[in-house]
């Protein structure tokens, strides 16, 4: 019984697998049928549109060839060879009305070549005529030929004229052509602007006459006692630029501060009051102040009068504007780079009306205040016994140095300044940078020796392998004999600078290719090391000798064995960038035993940027003076922006303070030790 259960139930599976089977294949037929049916439908429908191209093709035709003999009906009309003809008296005029403008156009064409060829002739007569008198005069001065020279053959001298005063008219011809074509008028030559207008440089002389001897000594007596009436106006009151602000201001009793003296008598009399003016930069606007104090008399002769307090006196002297106009223009100009139109455009949008000339005095005066932070600075980065140092041109409006060894590629060609130099010194120990510009920009020895000079610890000085830094080379094994008071000033050399010229040759070079990537496994491995030691500057020193040192030892070995087989004819560059590795590489090894050293001199020469970009932008810095005042710009806002600081509220607190402070005190007034203070209640 179960055998048969067994059987009919496997024959229920096979019959339910049959039925789905055969279900399948009915829905395949029934579907393939279903697309043969739209298989066939679209047969039709692309026979029915093959039969509608054909006809739309077939009329296109039709209507082509219609067309086409239209055209040639009408050709055959205009021509008159055709069944119909056009009358003779419309073609005619059709043709005439064509032939007039084909004319006029041919007749303007003409007129503006004449016109082109005449002037062209004018102008080339003008030039033969000049270059004749040149070689008459020649002649003239040599004895050969006519004494006065020729007029050019083909130029009529005009009626009532000798030949003198005609070559006389030709040369000032001749000359205010090659004024016209360089547009400059002046009497120099030397400088060619395109946008100047033409000026004449000696109005006595128009017609090349020379000026007579009486008229010379009348133009100097005007001149010398235009200079002493200039001279005698010292203490009379000048004209001013009308100042909106302090019109306002003195209609205003809120922006005016009254004093009125004490202890008065009632019998006195009023005078005129005094009055100051000081202009404030407050929450983005100027403000005027008009400080008035009163003055009396009595009938005794007795004045009473109130001295200007403390407290509403201007740091920066006796200038109306105070020192926060004063740090903002300094701002402006110094790290927003804004020229002193644009500053002057600004001030007048914003009501304050002075002239470019009183900008720069503001900036000189500001340069002025901040000389004596400069030897602070000096100081605090000689102080951290970490110091690193580079240079970089700088042009200046100066003149050749006596005994100084001026040499012709200082000069920059054909321009009016000197290429000087201004050195930039960084100490990564309190994120000081300063910028020096020594000896009016001298790059000397001095320069460096001079900055040093007071150093009283040991002092590492980060370098390239400049002369001028080599009197400073000791190496290890002689430093670890001396004392800390001796050799108290060690060169560090730069891997980077022994790296860069070998990595401009490893295109084509092996071995510079194989020092490159030492020097980049050095940098590397020196930055793994320096997160993991985390500040201890002795375990960095250990690991650096463990690490380092071995491919130190392999830059080493490889630099010596190119000195010995390289060909001075055939790799000229590559021995060059050996040499230098080799003479660099004693002071390298300090590193190696001092963690708190750099293999890099890169510190200095990311700041040293600020230097670059000015130089980019700028011609050059003025005078000796103006390079000067540069570097402390430099340093002022290099210093902000290390700390964070806001330059335009740290140099309003310096301007008020930095009179006032001892010199032992001023250390307080740089940026890493800076504390703001209240600003006085006037503002």
């Amino acid at each position: 019984m179960e055998k048969n259960e067994y059987l009919c139930n496997v024959n229920k599976a096979e019959e339910q697998q049959f039925a789905i089977l055969s279900s399948r294949v009915s829905s395949a037929e029934r579907e393939k049928h279903e697309a043969q049916k739209k298989v066939k439908l679209l047969e039709q429908k692309n026979s029915a549109l093959e039969s509608q191209n054909a006809d739309i093709q077939r009329r296109l035709n039709e209507k082509m060839d219609e067309v086409a003999e239209t055209v040639k009906q009408m050709a055959q009309f205009m021509m008159g060879k055709g069944p119909v003809t056009l009358s003779d008296s419309l073609r005619d005029a059709i043709v005439a009305g064509v032939k007039k403008e084909f004319e006029e156009k041919l007749r303007v064409q003409n007129e503006n070549h004449a016109k082109e060829m005449q002037d062209l002739k004018d102008f080339f007569a003008v030039q033969l005529a000049a270059k004749d008198n040149e070689l008459n005069a020649l002649r003239a001065k040599y004895g050969e030929g006519d004494d006065h020279g020729t007029t050019n053959p083909g130029q009529p001298i005009p009626e009532g004229m000798t030949p003198e005063d005609r070559i006389k008219q030709l040369e000032q011809q001749k000359n205010k052509v090659a004024v016209d074509a360089y547009g400059q008028g002046t009497e120099s030559e030397k400088y060619n602007h395109g946008c100047q207008n033409p000026v004449k440089a000696d109005d006595l002389d128009l017609e090349g006459a020379d000026v007579p001897d009486e008229r010379c000594v009348e133009i100097a007596k005007q001149v010398m006692a235009a200079a002493k009436q200039r001279k005698d106006m010292k203490g009379v009151e000048k004209p001013r630029n009308i100042q909106p602000l302090e019109e306002a201001a003195l209609n205003d009793k809120d922006s005016q501060i009254i004093l009125t003296p004490e202890g008065l008598p009632d019998d006195a009399i009023e005078l005129e009051p005094d009055k100051t003016t000081r202009y404030i930069w407050v929450e983005g606007h100027f403000r005027c102040k008009v400080i008035i104090r009163r003055k009396f008399k009595d009938p005794r002769g007795n004045y009473y009068y109130v001295n200007l307090p403390e407290k509403y006196k201007n740091p920066m002297g006796r200038m109306e504007v105070t020192e926060s106009v004063i740090a903002l223009v300094y701002v402006l100009h110094g790290e927003h780079r804004m020229t002193y139109s644009e500053i002057v455009t600004f001030l007048k949008s914003k009501g304050l009306n002075y002239s470019e000339g009183a900008v720069k005095n503001w900036i000189k005066k500001a340069g002025d205040l901040l000389e004596p932070l400069d030897e602070v600075i000096q100081k605090e980065i000689l102080a951290t016994g970490h110091d690193h140092v580079d240079e970089s041109t700088i042009g200046i409006c100066d003149k050749r140095l006596p005994n100084k060894d001026e040499k012709d590629e200082d000069v920059e060609n054909d321009q009016h300044y000197y290429k000087r130099w201004m050195f930039c010194h960084y100490s990564p120990v309190n994120k000081l940078t300063h910028f020096v510009f020594f000896n009016r920009g001298r790059r000397t020895r001095e320069a460096v020796e001079t900055y040093f000079k007071d150093a009283k610890k040991r002092l590492f000085i980060h370098s390239d392998g400049a002369p001028l830094y080599k009197c400073y080379n000791v190496k290890v094994e002689d430093l670890e004999k001396c004392s800390e008071v001796a050799d108290i000033i060690v060169r560090i050399s730069c891997l980077v600078h022994m790296r860069r010229p070998h990595f401009k040759l490893k295109d084509v070079s092996q071995d510079a290719c194989e020092i490159v990537h030492l020097a980049d496994q050095i940098f590397h491995l020196d930055k793994q090391i320096k997160a993991d030691a985390k500040g201890d500057f002795d375990k960095i020193a250990q690991e650096r000798v463990l690490q380092i040192g071995p491919i130190l030892q392999s830059i080493k070995d490889k630099l010596d064995i190119l000195e010995k087989e390289l060909d001075q004819t055939k790799e000229p560059e590559l021995v060059k960038a050996v040499k230098y590795a080799q003479a660099e590489y004693p002071c390298l090894l300090h590193c190696l035993k001092n963690g708190a050293l750099d293999f890099s001199n890169n510190a200095v020469e990311r700041e040293i940027r600020r230097l670059a970009k000015y130089r980019n932008n700028n011609f050059f810095a003025g005078s000796p003076d103006g390079g000067v005042r540069l570097a402390r710009s430099l340093t002022t806002f290099a210093n902000c922006k290390a700390y964070q600081l806001n330059s335009f509220r740290y140099l309003c607190d310096v301007f008020r303070r930095i009179k006032k402070t001892a010199k032992e005190d001023l250390v307080y007034l740089v940026a890493h030790r800076w504390q703001p203070q209240l600003a006085p209640a006037i503002y």
